[in-house]
């Protein structure tokens, strides 16, 4: 121990504690002194630290240094990575999450640390966006960006917290603004006769046509429809045995096919009433091969949503439906569908719905056949 000779310099060696600690190498014989003079005046008054331990230290600070320099934008990027690498996360989700933070929040809050980022910070921001108007919709007194920044931004910081990235340990999120339609309503409400479906069917293309009886009478999503293919489509010449399958639907956001929501894979019955015209459409407009998309363009290619959208904007302006949306269509199906004293279980099977909360609102049309048909009952009864 003390100081030996180590390749023409000076190797420094203090015994302490059992343990032997290596003070350095230096290049003469009177730095070593110094340092071992040094070592061994520490360890009388009590208060050595061995290199080791002042290096891990050093490095320890420098880390948490470097972590607590973590910015919002960069956690973002590497939390949008993780999400991607996940078999299990949609990628439309993670598409829309990134969309949402590059365009609405990063710009303002993309350099503040996240060790640094305040509960009134993401508040005046959340504040700032709502009172913005809609571009989509000038007229509207609110637009619908605050709410899904809401669900990306809370999804985030709660990741960054439950990771401990950037030194973030806890985070109040301030409460978020009650989401309020944006879009006019349609003054008729969001439910079609099916004469105004009928209407809408006829003023679309024929080669587009079959879309709205599909949509509304099958219950599907606008993705659905346009994901369909050919063989999902079974014994269409039997009423009894007709059915389709939903398998996959066209995501916008993802710009491709996909496997459709969460549960909802499904196979439904074909109402008898459609198959002609639908029989029709698949000879006509459809290409012969098993997995040809039901809706073709001239190309024999998918339509798009922005080709099947601007002809349904027209459609249903022709049928002076002007608010009416093509989900709507969905919900007209699914309420005569309830009409006819379908069950929940029902419901939620020809919808592909998981919440029974969402396929409870169909049952309203089953509440008012209950109560025309006690009217009906209490003519019939009364003393």
């Amino acid at each position: 121990m003390g100081i030996t000779s180590y390749r023409g310099r000076y190797r420094v060696r203090l015994h302490h504690d059992g343990t032997t600690h290596a003070l350095g190498v230096y290049d003469t014989i009177t730095d070593a002194r110094a340092a071992l003079d040094i070592a061994r005046a520490d360890v009388a008054r009590g208060i050595f630290v061995p290199p080791s331990a002042r290096r891990a230290a050093r490095k320890a600070e420098c880390e948490r240094s470097e972590a607590e320099s973590l910015t919002l934008r960069q956690w973002s990027d590497t939390w949008l990575a993780q999400m991607e690498a996940n078999p299990e996360r949609s990628r439309a989700t993670v598409l829309s999450y990134r969309s949402v933070l590059k365009n609405h929040v990063l710009p303002e809050l993309g350099d503040v640390r996240l060790k640094e980022l305040t509960t009134r910070q993401v508040a005046d921001h959340l504040g700032l966006l709502a009172s913005r108007p809609s571009k989509r919709h000038p007229r509207a007194r609110v637009n619908g960006v605050t709410p899904n920044v809401v669900i990306a931004l809370r999804s985030c910081i709660n990741a960054a917290v439950k990771a401990k990235a950037g030194g973030l340990e806890s985070f109040e999120f301030p409460a978020a603004p009650k989401h309020r339609r944006v879009r006019p309503e349609d003054e008729h409400g969001d439910v079609a006769t099916p004469e105004e479906v009928r209407v809408m069917t006829e003023a679309m293309p024929e080669r587009l046509r079959i879309a709205l009886p599909l949509a509304a009478w099958c219950a599907l999503r606008l993705g659905e429809v346009l994901g369909l293919e050919r063989r999902d489509l079974e014994h269409l010449e039997d009423p009894e045995r007709a059915v389709l399958h939903v398998r996959r639907q066209f995501n916008v956001k993802a710009n491709a096919v996909t496997p459709p929501k969460a549960d909802s894979v499904r196979t439904i019955a074909i109402p008898a009433a459609l198959l002609p015209a639908l029989r029709h459409h698949l000879g006509t407009y459809t290409p012969a091969a098993r997995t040809a998309p039901v809706l073709a363009g001239t190309s024999g290619q998918r339509v798009s949503q922005t080709t099947l959208d601007r002809h349904w904007r027209a459609a249903r302006d022709e049928a002076r439906r002007p608010g009416f949306h093509f989900h709507n269509l969905r919900h007209t199906g699914l309420s005569k569908y309830a009409e006819q004293g379908a069950t929940l279980a029902e419901l939620l099977h020809r919808g592909g719905h998981t919440d029974v909360t969402v396929a409870l609102r169909y049952q309203h049309a089953t509440a008012q056949r209950d109560r025309a048909l006690t009217e009906r009952l209490s003519r019939d009864i009364a003393l």
